[in-house]
């Protein structure tokens, strides 16, 4: 069994908060904010594949296709855990919600047995 990197543990508890923030509040995906975060993503960004996420994350946000953003959220295949890394959306958190989700990967980490 492949160890889980509390970065990529972090990434899926982002991901969580931002779709129960869609969920509860009824958001769009398609914003000036996430569009402005995609694109400073794309300025920082080098590689095929990095890149093709970037091109996939602009035709899911163009969409307001949130059930795709959900099927990517739970998936553990590289290429979804690639897209959770490039993902525009924690724009749409506040600093308290991100607060939250760090909280929760210190319970998580904490709650982890050691090998």
């Amino acid at each position: 069994m492949r160890p889980v990197r509390r970065d990529a543990v972090r990434k899926k508890l982002v991901h969580e908060a931002v779709l129960d923030k869609i969920d509860r509040e009824h958001l769009s995906i398609d914003t000036d904010k996430v569009r402005a975060r995609l694109q400073t993503n794309r300025e920082h960004v080098h590689g095929k594949l990095l890149r093709n996420c970037l091109d996939r994350w602009e035709r899911i946000i163009a969409d307001n296709h949130i059930d795709t953003v959900r099927k990517i959220s739970v998936s553990d295949t590289e290429t979804d855990r690639e897209m959770r890394n490039m993902s525009p959306l924690s724009v749409l958190l506040s600093e308290s919600e991100r607060l939250r989700v760090l909280d929760l990967l210190v319970e998580r980490t904490l709650m982890q047995p050691d090998d």
